[in-house]
């Protein structure tokens, strides 16, 4: 059986005189697959590898243009392979694409998580992957959520009592109206027949 081809995303930046604004990032989304067999040349990327439970990757990439192979950064996790690949010449147009062949391939999709468009990119914030997932501290933003959701008792779930809707039972709002008895359906039907009588 042939190998699958993973989903591959990509976004870019360029700048004519700051190198490290000039990249593509590329993600090959291949689950479970932890020692990829990844080579990069400057005029292309070739991916395979195989899952922990047995399903084979592989894609093969001719890049629109070259890459700096030595500027470039690769990170592998169980559930992808994330590169920073560094332009080799620096333009300030975006490449059209991110391969030579002007074929639209199924498996080839912008990554809009990190795209930003030609003509904002000198005032979108700066891109810090510094150790994948944005350079994110995870332990932090842990301690974070768990205090921003501090109303959440020992089992997760918040109280359900009066009080957590800002209500308290012994409230004195009560605006003098007493509430109308509750009246059955077989009790009104017989007040109806004997108003018709």
């Amino acid at each position: 059986m042939a190998p699958t081809i993973p989903e591959v995303l990509w976004a870019q930046r360029s700048s004519q005189t700051e190198p490290d604004k000039n990249l593509i990032y590329l993600t090959i989304n291949a689950i479970d697959v932890t020692s990829p067999d990844v080579t990069i040349t400057p005029t292309s990327l070739s991916y395979k590898g195989t899952s922990a439970s047995g399903k084979e990757y592989a894609v093969d990439l001719e890049f629109f243009d070259e890459v700096d192979v030595d500027n470039s950064k690769k990170t592998i996790t169980g559930r992808d392979a994330f590169f920073i690949l560094r332009k080799k010449e620096a333009k300030e147009e975006f490449w059209p694409r991110l391969v030579k062949d002007k074929r639209k391939v199924h498996y080839i999709k912008t990554d809009f998580d990190k795209w930003v468009d030609e003509d904002e990119q000198e005032t979108a914030p700066g891109d810090d992957f510094a150790g994948y997932g944005g350079g994110m501290d995870f332990s932090s933003l842990q301690s974070e959520l768990g205090s921003a959701m501090g109303g959440l008792g020992g089992a997760g779930m918040p109280p359900t009592g009066p009080s957590s809707f800002g209500l308290n039972e012994d409230s004195d709002d009560d605006d003098g109206e007493e509430l109308p008895e509750l009246v059955d359906d077989q009790q009104e039907e017989a007040e109806e027949a004997e108003t018709k009588d």
